[in-house]
């Protein structure tokens, strides 16, 4: 009996749309990570928290807002 590895759900969260972009790109490349959403604000980011429950938050801490 073969175990499914189990999928870790992330959260990206900065202001800028590149930098959120370039890291869902790195992480595409592992298929145990699903970038689950993105974030450009703190409003966002709490909304999605509450509604997606990701095991991971990325979050630039010098974002503008």
């Amino acid at each position: 009996m073969s175990e499914h590895p189990k999928i870790i759900t992330v959260l990206l969260a900065d202001d800028h749309p590149a930098t959120r972009a370039g890291i869902r790109a790195m992480l595409s490349k592992h298929p145990d990570i699903q970038v689950v959403g993105e974030a450009e604000s703190g409003n966002e980011v709490e909304k999605l928290v509450d509604e997606l429950c990701p095991q991971i938050l990325l979050l630039d801490l010098s974002s503008r807002s």
